[in-house]
């Protein structure tokens, strides 16, 4: 641990003319104290690292020992941090922060990136997010998780799986790994996990199956089928979106037509009804008809008795 701390010091130092101690401290998390016992091994140690007291004062490198720093263009530290902010808003590890801070410190480069991501504050969003950073350090240590999973019927089977890779898809969060019950590799929705543990018990990391773990935009074992509808010009950004702007075509009343490919299931029938008195289904008789009859199951449930 010294050692890297070590190596991030003299990294710090050759970017910068000076820097405090107390700021080599909080981007470093020890205290000053360490911070100047660091130095004191370093100039031991035959590297030209110096103090100055006063207020302008600090810990620096002799400037014989500046060496070229151009292996990183202005341009290259901002698309990393550009990179390294947008997943640190979606999961902040203590890897990925201090990696942030030190590229902050070495390259002169404030907090602003040109691309900002802003994750949903959902109270289960955190908790969510909460577990992704738990999976994350099982990961790096290789240690078994278990936890018990919900299909999609709700019915709870244990799982003790080897965790490889942590998987963010359409705002959902996924696990990928090894299920020793079913003695293959599985990706599992982080959202239908309860009784999460990090067991002590490790593994010996396999080989991955990277095209079996691979996400699809397809639908699986589902109907596809073509529908065309009608809807108001306040949600032709939700279309926009997931079906890109060549699906719509633009009338005269305040309304679009949309052509859309998507499953015949309940996954879709939830998309449309989501969009609620916006939208009309114009042509796909058989969506249209198990369209309907979803809406009675849902109408069913608010009838009094």
């Amino acid at each position: 641990m010294r050692i890297s701390r070590l190596i991030n010091i003299m990294l710090i130092l050759l970017r910068k003319e000076l820097i405090s101690a107390r700021e080599l401290a909080t981007l470093l998390e020890v205290t000053e104290r360490t911070i100047y016992r660091d130095v004191e091994a370093l100039s031991m140690a035959g590297l030209p690292v110096y103090t100055t007291r006063g207020r302008n004062g600090g810990i620096g490198l002799l400037p014989n020992y500046k060496i070229a720093q151009n292996f990183l263009t202005a341009s290259d530290v901002r698309n990393l941090l550009t990179a390294l902010s947008s997943v640190q808003t979606l999961i902040e590890t203590p890897e990925i922060k201090a990696t942030v801070q030190k590229l902050q410190a070495m390259y002169g480069t404030d907090e602003f990136t040109e691309l900002l991501i802003q994750d949903v504050n959902w109270q289960g969003a955190a908790e969510i997010k909460a577990l992704a950073q738990q999976f994350s350090q099982a990961i790096k240590q290789h240690q078994l998780v278990e936890f018990m999973y919900s299909d999609r019927n709700g019915k709870l089977s244990q799982r003790q799986v080897e965790p490889y890779r942590l998987a963010y898809k359409g705002d959902r969060w996924y696990l990928q790994g090894y299920s020793v019950e079913r003695q293959d590799f599985r990706t599992f929705r982080l959202a239908r996990m309860e009784s999460v543990q990090v067991l002590t018990a490790e593994f010996v990391p396999r080989s991955l199956p990277m095209a079996q773990l691979a996400f699809s935009n397809k639908f699986p074992h589902a109907e596809l089928t073509t529908i065309t509808v009608r809807a108001a010009n306040s949600v032709r950004d939700v279309f926009a979106e997931r079906y890109g702007s060549t699906a719509i075509k633009q009338l005269t009343d305040g309304h679009f037509a949309a052509t859309l490919t998507l499953p015949n299931n309940e996954s879709a029938y939830r998309f449309i009804l989501s969009l609620g008195n916006k939208v009309k289904i114009m042509s796909g008789a058989a969506f249209r008809s198990g369209f309907k009859t979803y809406l009675a199951q849902v109408n069913q449930l608010y009838r009094d008795n």
